[in-house]
């Protein structure tokens, strides 16, 4: 029945069984608690009992002694008279934590001389005392000079070592919650593959088949899931191949073109078709970089990100670009790769350049987390287009001219790349009236 229960129906059935079963226990607790004087009074001789059993025979006529051990003596329960007092044998174990207990129990035995001991202590007493294969012995001194002896088996033994009947209701308490508990683990546990398989397919783009396990609608999740990701990095391998292609092919052509341009008289002309020929390079470099950052996931390492833009600006500058920077003097650590960081850089300070002709980059750090932001003052970028300028070939209209316009894909390269390192772009308004494109990286633990 449980087998065709989904994932919502096992949890609530393994609930529902075990807030069930804490129900009876409880119930057999209080019913146990309200019969407990009954049933102890009829099998255990407690404590009260021994007082009682003492009282009489040392109240008894010496005649009548004989006629009462008979009627209390019981296969469970020996009860004699011995002449002298209480004897102790080195040889058994004597327990006188029993013995202070009878004598704080009743005051009439506090004043007399009590022994509790396991007769034939060899081997494990203790233990075979509880099982109620060893007897407990209690020797009570009377008050003619002689000392009762008692000597209990089975259950009464297990009582009076400190086991009171709860102690097997927590016991069944305790298991049941362990069995609701394994149940709940066993069947959240291919919940947690399947959550691990995602994080591992998001990072790397390789498909990582993981075995249909638990309940039916989790199995047709995770075969579901399985075929997904297949054609996911089929779908990614097809693009990143035919990426790869068509810019090896537009390269060979574009290579054939800038030799025939080479050929034309008019240095104008010239000029204008060696521009368009490098404006074609550069989105076809663009495109396959784009492809390629969806496929694959790179090589991680720890890297200071303060240094490699402290790198970066000063090849700017030796270039003759205006970009001011602001870096921390200590080292800024995420885990990354080089070349990636390296691009994003170098996407939104070119951005930044040909749009304001000047960059500012800063960069700080907190606890947990890194701050790059790179400010220019130009015209900025309207509130309604601040999300749109990070989609594939998206271009403000200000800048579509041949002059001045990028490829439209460096922003959503950027984003691509912060976002497979577990970072965030955000394109804002800088204090300049220009602006603000801020990534926030994580640092390495």
């Amino acid at each position: 029945m449980i087998a065709r229960l989904g994932i919502a129906g096992r949890l609530l059935a393994i609930g529902v069984l075990g807030f069930g079963a804490l129900l009876v226990l409880l119930g057999g607790l209080l019913y146990l608690l309200r019969a407990q004087e009954t049933v102890l009074e009829r099998r255990f001789p407690l404590p009260a009992q021994i007082a009682a059993i003492v009282e009489t025979i040392d109240h008894a006529p010496s005649d009548q002694r004989a006629a009462l051990l008979t009627a209390l003596d019981s296969p469970a329960l020996s009860v004699k008279v011995d002449p002298g007092g209480p004897e102790v044998d080195n040889a058994n174990r004597q327990l006188p934590r029993l013995e202070n207990f009878l004598g704080r129990f009743d005051p009439d035995l506090a004043g007399r001389e009590v022994v509790v001991d396991i007769p034939d202590a060899s081997g494990r007493p203790l233990l075979d005392a509880w099982r109620g294969v060893a007897p407990v012995r209690v020797q009570i001194a009377l008050s003619d000079g002689s000392h009762l002896s008692i000597t209990a088996r089975g259950e009464p033994v297990r009582r009076w070592l400190g086991l009171p009947s709860g102690f097997w209701l927590a016991v069944t308490g305790i298991l049941i919650a362990g069995a609701t508990l394994f149940g709940l683990f066993r069947t959240a546990q291919p919940l947690r593959r399947l959550t691990q398989a995602l994080e591992t397919f998001s990072e790397t783009a390789s498909p990582a088949p993981i075995r249909p396990a638990g309940p039916a609608d989790m199995q047709r999740l995770i075969a579901t899931f399985n075929r997904m990701q297949e054609r996911l990095a089929a779908l990614v391998k097809g693009r990143t191949i035919l990426a790869g292609a068509i810019s090896h092919d537009l390269r060979t052509y574009l290579t054939r073109l800038r030799l025939r341009v080479d050929a034309i008289d008019d240095p104008a002309e010239r000029e204008g078709a060696e521009s368009d020929i490098d404006a074609m390079t550069a989105i076809v470099e663009n495109a396959l970089a784009f492809a390629q950052s969806a496929s694959s996931a790179g090589t991680r390492e720890k890297l200071d990100l303060a240094a490699l833009l402290q790198g970066e600006m000063e090849r700017y500058t030796a270039e003759g670009a205006a970009v001011r920077w602001q870096l921390p003097a200590q080292p800024v650590v995420v885990a990354g790769e080089g070349v990636a960081l390296r691009r994003v850089v170098a996407n939104l300070v070119d951005n930044a350049l040909r749009y304001a002709g000047e960059a500012l980059v800063t960069l700080s750090a907190t606890d947990d987390l890194a701050d790059l932001t790179v400010d220019d003052n130009g015209k900025g970028i309207p509130p309604a287009e601040r999300e749109a300028v990070f989609e594939p070939f998206y271009r403000l209209e200000v800048s579509r001219s041949r002059e001045s316009g990028g490829t439209g894909l460096g922003l959503a390269l950027s984003r691509q790349i912060v976002e497979a390192h577990g970072g965030r772009i955000t394109a804002l308004a800088a204090s300049s009236g220009g602006t603000r494109m801020k990534v926030v990286l994580p640092l390495a633990r």
